[in-house]
């Protein structure tokens, strides 16, 4: 009798253009193995990228519940892809992963290299690209310790973390850091107070970023009057773009500011900016802090402007019905 192992490598070939093994084989009626789900190649690739092409050392760290675990992963669809791999007898990643996503998966891998080189590299002292390494690979959720000994070591380092906050694969969970490293990366910058860093923290909000943008805006906190003064510069920007929606936006950190607050009402007196209606709303929570009455009754006549957008008339209305 042939071994069910070998007899169903052929069927796994047709099953992976839409057939499933079931129908090519009956042995398999009973398993009804479907390897066709997007969430498989997430995983295998997953598991190669981080785990060796390892399933039970994969399973283990899910166990954990570390910070690399991808909520998007399905714990029992781990265990699934392992059975089915020792009932095939063969590794399912070059049965299923695309050349490309083979491609992403070796580029991870080199990155791993990569950072393995960086401790290897004899050192007198700790060196910058060790410091920034253990960053990336620290399994912390917040990595006290790896931030402070980043930023005890000075201006030095802000290169290198510039680098990373700049680095697309950064973002990506598949790579090292499991796409935290650039949230990492800002809160450092944030400290460091480096004027360099400002332009690349702000071209972080045009990233896919698996985390939200409170690290860019303790950042932009932390730096204080540098950093007000970069985004008023950037939210006056002509002509206007999205820029000037993520300036406005990040200036929320100095709400309280009256220069701010006092440049958020001119804004709004600019038809081109009323034509934009989110950065006309973060302009308007902007203005909350006017705090003289000449100030605020400016902001009140532009609803005497008929030309003015109906949900901006509205927005208006309710913050001064707030303000009383």
């Amino acid at each position: 009798m042939t071994d069910k192992k070998h007899k169903s490598f052929s069927s796994l070939f047709e099953e992976l253009n839409g057939v499933p093994l079931e129908a090519q084989n009956p042995e398999y009626e009973e398993e009804g193995f479907d390897l066709t789900d997007e969430m498989d190649h997430m995983i295998l690739m997953h598991r190669d990228a981080h785990f060796g092409g390892d399933f039970q050392v994969m399973l283990d760290y899910y166990q954990s519940e570390a910070i690399g675990i991808d909520p998007d992963i399905d714990y029992d669809r781990i265990c699934y892809l392992q059975r089915v791999e020792q009932e095939l007898g063969q590794n399912l990643a070059p049965l299923m992963l695309s050349a490309g996503e083979a491609e992403q998966v070796g580029r991870c891998r080199t990155a791993y290299t990569g950072l393995k080189e960086v401790y290897e590299t004899e050192q007198d002292d700790y060196s910058a690209a060790q410091l920034v390494a253990d960053l990336i690979l620290s399994e912390e959720e917040e990595p006290i310790q790896e931030i402070e000994a980043v930023c005890q070591y000075g201006a030095g380092i802000v290169p290198l973390l510039i680098d990373l906050i700049r680095s697309d694969d950064a973002y990506s969970a598949l790579f090292p850091g499991y796409g935290y490293a650039p949230y990492l990366a800002a809160i450092c910058l944030g400290k460091l107070h480096d004027p360099r860093a400002l332009i690349p923290l702000f071209e972080m909000f045009h990233k896919q970023a698996i985390f939200d943008d409170e690290a860019l805006l303790e950042a932009f906190e932390e730096f204080g009057e540098p950093a007000k003064q970069f985004l008023l510069q950037r939210v006056k920007g002509k002509p206007i773009t999205l820029d000037n929606t993520h300036a406005a936006f990040a200036l929320c950190v100095f709400s309280s500011d009256l220069e701010v607050s006092s440049t958020a009402l001119e804004l709004l007196k600019d038809a081109d900016v009323q034509r934009h209606s989110l950065l006309s709303t973060y302009l308007l929570c902007l203005c909350e802090a006017l705090q003289t009455s000449d100030k605020r009754q400016d902001l009140i006549t532009l609803c005497d402007n008929p030309k003015l957008p109906k949900e901006i008339l509205l927005q208006i209305k309710n913050l001064v019905r707030d303000w009383h």
